[in-house]
Formats: C-alpha cells, structure tokens, sequence
C-alpha cells in the first residue's frame, strides 16, 4: 500500500507579529516564538474544518510537524481531535537565509516533548536536515526535492498501512514542497492548467493556517487545496511567496506613482525578506501606513493607479 493523500498546512499567526513587548521564546531559540492568541484560535479552525469537513476527505491519519514551536503548537489541536502522536521532521523546517546572523537551530525531541505531549520519538526526525549555514532560493527547493522522495520511501516502510498524512510546516517550506510533489523545476513558476493555473498569474498560496492538499495519481501528484482559508474567520492572511521581491518592488512604483510616497527601493531590491520576519512585517506596516495616509488625504487610488496595475493578481503576474 503506498501514501494516497497530503495535506499542508502552514503555522497560524505568530506572538512576534504582534506589536512588542514579546515575552521571550519558550525554548529559548532564536526565531521560535509561539503562536499568538490569534494563531491558536486558527489552530482551531484549522482542525475543525479537518475533521469536520467533507471536503477534506480522506482524513489525514498521521501529522507530521516542523520543529518549530510554533509548527507544533499548531498541529496540536488535530492531533488531540483525532487522537495521534505529532511526528517532528527537520526536513520540513524553516527556511533561514544565508545572510541571516544567527541559523536557529530547532528544539530536541526531548524539549518539544516538555511543552507538547503529542510529540512521539517514533520517527526519526532527520530525513532531511537544513543547512545551519543556511539557505537561498535553489537550496531550499532542492531540500524539498531531495526529501519528498526519501520521505515517501522511508514513511511507506514504515506505515504501509496509512494511506493520508498531514505536514504542519512554514510559508516557504510550504510553496517549495509543493512545488517539488508537482515536479516544478523551482520555487517562483506559475502554476500549469492541469494544478488549477494558467501560467500566468496562480502560484502556491500561503497564508496562516491555509491549507494545501496534494492526491497521487500514479507516478505523479495532482492539486486539490491551493491555500484553503475560507474556514477562517478573517480568511487568508499573511499570505507571503518567493514572488514578494517584485510585488514589493511594483507596490511601490504604485505609491510613488498614486500617492507621491517616498519609497526607499534599495531594500526591496535587495532580497525577498523571508516569511514573517522583522523585515517583512515592517515591511507590511510601512505598506499599511503609506495606503492609510493616502485615504486620509482622500486620494482616489482607482483614478490615479488603475491604468498602471489593475490588481493584486496583476502584480503576481509580473513577480515570476
């Protein structure tokens, strides 16, 4: 018997995206917050419509997690509701750039097992493991390329009786793994007619809590779930992709162009920021902040920035 079925999930909304103070990291690890109050509640959500759903059919029968807090925290609510251990796999952890100044290296078994009661030793969490010197673009879609394989193979071994499992893991891991079970050639394609796309404008979406699901068909793998959120209560949010260097960068061009906004595109131009970090989360602040000060100054952003970009969609258009 083979695996038939997988979902992915990424992690609900994080403490450090909240305005400060944050009250330091549970295992004390660089870059491993909790979920905020928020996120939790989407945890929530998440496992309801699992379980509940009958879109999601079959049901996921083992959950694999990230060893990050915040991975596991959010896995936690399905696997108490339908009654399994959380396996941690290193090779669907965070994505840390090269640049970066500290690598977090993810908490032992032994200390996830302190916080989470789920988290069982019975799988070796080191199919694949992440660079600590870190990781661009063609890294981490080679990852994700080397692992699903070795994954397949070694889980099959092991489980040849479950057919469905769940991967809890981070925005990027997320686009990156799916890429690789569609068998892209890397991380920023648009997605083809036969996953739901156009190659145009669609990519993988990867908002908190949303949700991909992935069915075999022989050899191969087709899309079901493409980001899923509308069994949350505020819908997609946070949603972020590698695509985010150029989506930045036309937003702006919008600012300078509709609003007269002094834009500093040295740091857009720079580097995608990586999903929920400092940079990218000032980065949406100083978006909000610029589209809230043209409100105010009742700036007509349909009249002055239609003819240059028509939508969001557009802009995603351009950023592959």
């Amino acid at each position: 018997m083979v695996l038939e079925k997988i979902y992915v999930a990424r992690h609900g909304y994080r403490a450090n995206w909240l305005p400060p103070p944050h009250a330091p990291n549970p295992t004390g690890i660089d870059s491993d917050p909790p979920l905020a109050p928020y996120g939790v509640e989407q945890a929530k959500e998440l496992a309801n419509f699992i379980v509940n759903s009958p879109l999601v059919d079959p049901k996921p029968e083992l959950i694999f997690s990230s060893p990050f807090y915040r991975c596991v925290e959010t896995s936690t609510p399905l696997a108490n509701a339908i009654d399994v251990p959380i396996f941690v796999e290193r090779g669907i952890g965070e994505w840390y750039k090269k640049d970066r100044g500290v690598i977090p290296e993810p908490a032992s078994l032994e200390l996830l097992k302190t916080f989470f009661g789920r988290v069982s030793a019975d799988w070796d969490p080191k199919t694949v493991v992440p660079s600590l010197e870190g990781e661009d673009e063609s890294d981490i879609f080679a990852r994700c390329q080397e692992f699903f394989p070795k994954f397949l193979s070694k889980f099959e071994a092991a489980y040849p009786q479950v057919k469905t499992v769940m991967f809890v893991t981070h925005a990027a891991t997320k686009i990156a793994l799916g890429m690789a079970i569609l068998k892209y050639t890397g991380v920023r394609e648009l997605l083809r007619k036969e996953h739901g796309g156009d190659g145009k404008t669609v990519v993988l979406r990867a908002g908190t809590c949303s949700l991909d699901s992935y069915s075999r068909n022989g050899d191969s793998w087709s899309l079901g779930f493409n980001g899923e959120t509308s069994f949350l209560e505020k819908g997609e949010e946070m949603n972020w992709h590698f695509c985010e260097l150029f989506l930045k960068l036309l937003r702006s061009l919008v600012e300078i162009y509709a609003f007269g906004v002094t834009t500093n595109l040295l740091p857009i131009l720079a580097d995608t920021y990586e999903a929920g970090s400092d940079e990218d989360i000032a980065e949406r602040a100083r978006l909000a902040a610029a589209a809230a000060a043209a409100k105010s100054e009742s700036v007509d952003v349909d009249d002055k920035a239609g003819d240059f970009l028509e939508s969001e969609e557009e802009l995603e258009v351009s950023a592959c």
